[in-house]
């Protein structure tokens, strides 16, 4: 009956994250138009995409030709740019990253139109390469101002007339904040690791606040250019806090008495993962500003969903003998993903 109320708990979990998320890949896109000329600039985190196309990207960015000319043909296929009533044409398309320890690929396509003014049509489907939920959240820059633009299961088109300027929400880096820590199953494993052992609503809110603060100060300096530490060190540490908070968990005497400074220590460490969401985009000014609040808070409104659903599912399965069980088995089930996350992010990349 315990297990099957564990079985039953990580079932509800995933459920509730991928409901809420619906898309398993997002990648970021940073556009930038001038003279009529445009670069698309794709941002893919590895992990998330499906093993083949992640295998042959890797593939292509080792300098293996025919992989690099598969990967150009799938985005010359994938990508469709009109502007003022005329095709521009793809030029050449680079494939970077996705070497040693690297945890992201870019892949990057010049376009060249006959036009610099007008309406710029931007059509985009990477469903046969990188599968049926794919999306794309962007920034595109022109001459006249920068704006945010989505291509996902609702709509795999843009359309925006270059020559003025729209007036753009942030309710976009909102929603990709939420998306981020639902779908950030290391993040989501840490608080699960720090609220394990929590007594009480006052040791839960300490946990959780310490944790937002941290990673707002690291997300902002980071995403502001103030420090940058690359992602081949960022990954693997971020694992290394999710191994550290498990072991204490099962080895402290009393975990949750300083519970709340590993929240805040660690937090900070996890905010620089959360940075180098924004930092693909490349934004700048008050839409960098617009990104990092609006992103924050979405990471926040995310964060919060998975402690209102998690906290009661711990509490029952906490009830009578599992008391001290139940935080146990959390541990070692969180310790031991850590680890195997470590290793890979050490030595796999």
């Amino acid at each position: 009956m315990r297990l099957a109320r564990w079985v039953l708990l990580w079932l509800t979990l995933i459920g509730c994250c991928g409901a809420l998320a619906h898309v398993t890949t997002t990648g970021l896109l940073r556009i930038e138009f001038t003279g009529g000329r445009m670069l698309y600039a794709l941002s893919l985190a590895l992990p998330e995409l499906p093993a083949a196309s992640a295998a042959i990207l890797t593939t292509a960015a080792s300098g293996d030709r025919g992989a690099a000319e598969a990967v150009a043909e799938a985005a010359r296929r994938s990508v469709i740019v009109d502007l003022d009533g005329g095709r521009c044409r793809a030029g050449r398309v680079r494939i970077g990253g996705a070497g040693t320890n690297e945890t992201r690929a870019t892949i990057e396509i010049d376009f060249t139109c006959d036009s610099s003014h007008g309406r710029l049509d931007i059509t985009e489907d990477w469903r046969a390469f990188l599968g049926e939920h794919y999306q794309t959240l962007g920034n595109l820059r022109t001459p006249s101002g920068e704006r945010q633009v989505i291509f996902g299961e609702e709509s795999r088109f843009v359309t925006v007339d270059i020559d003025r300027t729209v007036a753009t929400g942030w309710f976009d880096f909102v929603k990709l904040g939420i998306e981020h820590i639902l779908t950030g199953y290391d993040h989501l494993l840490f608080l699960v690791a720090l609220l394990a052992t929590a007594r009480g609503a006052w040791s839960v809110v300490r946990i959780v606040t310490a944790f937002t603060l941290a990673h707002s100060v690291t997300l902002s300096v980071a995403a502001l250019g103030i420090v940058t530490i690359p992602d081949r060190i960022i990954e693997p540490l971020i694992a290394a806090t999710i191994v550290w908070v498990a072991l204490e968990n099962l080895f402290a005497a009393e975990p949750d008495r300083r519970r709340w400074i590993w929240s805040f220590s660690f937090g900070l460490v996890h905010g620089f993962g959360f940075a180098s969401v924004l930092g693909e985009l490349g934004l700048k000014g008050a839409t960098l500003v617009r990104g990092l609040v609006g992103f924050n808070v979405g990471v926040e409104i995310g964060q919060l969903i998975f402690v209102v659903v998690f906290l009661p599912a711990l509490m029952w399965l906490s009830r009578g003998r599992g008391a001290r069980l139940t935080p146990r088995i959390a541990s070692l089930a969180v310790a031991a993903i850590g680890t195997y996350w470590l290793v890979e992010r050490i030595f796999v990349g």
